[in-house]
């Protein structure tokens, strides 16, 4: 494989971990904060579906608070501000996947341009990137709020391109969503599935031809020994 491909990670469930905002959750609405850790990442993604289907665009900052509310909602729980407000805060601070930095080493060392390419507001974004160390190996970061339209819209896997300066073909999203590979292989991008959970994909499309389990097995495809 040649180094002229370029990579561009998604980060939420790709680098970095949603649901484990359920710690701090936890403080909160003790025993059942994974729950609704999990419909707010559910909601907070079906939001921006929406959205894009209307035309419409709002901060994905704007969108997570919505996602919080109706989680709780949902759940039966209310928060105060300043508690939503250190949830949204601790959103810029998830942990990142054990495999991220090995696997995004190797690649950086074979050469590879790497950048995160996200749904993540540019505030949002500044402050994972810092906190989660990856500016060490990602040139830095392709926020959608740029086209103001959300993924899976090709405008935005367009977008990408055109900022590396590349062929979109010679570009290849790395993401865990499989929405957001279809999306990518639909505008004409190549893609990598991590399926660390060993999931199903969406049967809206074929599986990629590319699916690993972690960065390091990527890196394993990517980079010959």
């Amino acid at each position: 494989m040649s180094v002229a491909e370029a990579l561009a990670f998604d980060m939420y469930g790709t680098l970095v971990d949603p649901i484990r905002i359920w710690k701090q959750l936890e403080h909160y609405i003790p025993g059942d904060a994974q729950r609704t850790a999990e419909i707010w990442r559910q909601k907070q993604l079906e939001f921006t579906f929406r959205l894009t289907a209307m035309e419409r665009y709002e901060d994905f900052e704007q969108v997570t608070r919505k996602a919080l509310d109706y989680a709780l909602a949902a759940t039966g729980h209310s928060l105060d501000t300043q508690r939503k407000n250190s949830l949204m805060a601790q959103y810029n601070d998830l942990e990142r996947f054990a495999d991220v930095e090995p696997g995004l080493q190797r690649l950086k060392d074979a050469g590879y341009t790497m950048v995160v390419f996200s749904n993540g507001s540019p505030s949002m974004l500044t402050g994972i990137m810092h906190a989660a160390n990856l500016g060490r190996y990602c040139s830095g970061f392709v926020s959608v709020d740029e086209v103001k339209v959300y993924k899976p819209s090709p405008v935005v896997y367009r977008h990408v391109a055109n900022r590396l300066a590349r062929p979109i073909n010679e570009v290849r999203l790395v993401s865990s969503n499989p929405f957001d590979v279809i999306g990518a292989e639909s505008a004409g991008m190549q893609a990598a599935w991590v399926n660390r959970s060993g999931g199903l994909f969406d049967t809206l499309a074929p599986r990629p031809h590319m699916v690993v389990k972690s960065l390091v097995e990527l890196a394993d495809v990517l980079v010959p020994l």
